[in-house]
């Protein structure tokens, strides 16, 4: 009988050890099949590699289950207690399986949407059981651009955190800012050159923005704002003016946009101040 069962133990061993080798093999060969020594990837490809990977270790775990299972059944009693220490000893991997659970039950992202999650915020490259990645982005006031880091989130951030998806302002985005002007300068003409300037800007994506601003209106079933550049002007705690422009752009241009309207209002704000002195 002890001979059987060293037989039996060996017997399992030498599958869970083929079992392992010859899937993580697979995945190995197939994340080579769509990377192809290709630098940069794209969504796609990307989203074909973290499907490879997460299921070749669901195969891994339901596969040595499956052959460790006869085992186990004859130990139910002790695999219990195990299993109560283990919940104990492991509860932080538990709570990223269950945020994994509700990421995928929700759909909250995927790969390529840009989210915020606490302190956090950048693009989706890759997610599995226990952790997400992020291309993190700058969170500078309107910058929009990469920083060059990476984010690992533990997945049990997700109960916890509310996740925002920014997907919808990948492409375009209301865009805010504000120009502070000294009190003694008159700033009444500004907003209708402002609005002109925009105009004359943005000609070149103002149709591709008026759909793009429908489709989101249709996507989330929220009345937002349209496209039209809107510009205001108020004071603040020290009494000097200051004009707030919002404006729906493409997010690549809204920094560029920005700095041609603040460095225009600038100069006709002071220039007339020196021609009226």
């Amino acid at each position: 009988m002890p001979e059987l069962t060293t037989d039996f133990f060996d017997n399992q061993f030498a599958q869970s050890c083929t079992l392992v080798v010859v899937l993580l093999t697979l995945r190995v060969a197939l994340v080579y099949l769509v990377k192809r020594n290709r630098a940069i990837l794209t969504e796609a490809q990307r989203h074909w590699i973290t499907s490879v990977k997460n299921s070749s270790w669901l195969i891994i775990f339901f596969g040595l289950l499956a052959i460790w299972w006869p085992e186990l059944s004859e130990f139910a009693i002790s695999i219990a207690a195990v299993t109560l220490a283990l919940v104990i000893a492991i509860k932080e991997l538990i709570l990223c399986f269950s945020g994994a659970m509700l990421r995928a039950g929700t759909g909250a992202f995927t790969i390529g949407d840009w989210i915020e999650i606490g302190a956090h915020q950048g693009e989706v490259i890759d997610y599995n059981m226990l952790s997400t990645t992020l291309q993190e982005l700058d969170k500078t006031p309107n910058s929009y651009s990469f920083t060059g880091r990476t984010i690992v989130i533990p997945n049990s951030l997700f109960l916890s955190e509310s996740i925002r998806n920014l997907n919808f302002f990948k492409r375009y985005v209301f865009h805010r800012f504000s120009i502070t002007i000294e009190p003694h300068l008159n700033v009444a003409a500004m907003p209708q050159w402002i609005i002109s300037e925009i105009d004359i800007l943005s000609a070149d994506f103002i149709e591709i923005a008026r759909r793009y601003n429908t489709f989101i209106e249709h996507r989330t079933g929220v009345d937002i704002a349209g496209p039209e550049p809107r510009v205001m002007i108020s004071t603040n705690e020290y009494a000097k003016s200051v004009i707030t422009v919002i404006v729906f752009c493409p997010t690549e241009k809204a920094v560029e946009l920005e700095h041609h309207i603040t460095q225009g209002v600038l100069e006709r704000v002071y220039q007339t101040s020196w021609k009226g002195s």
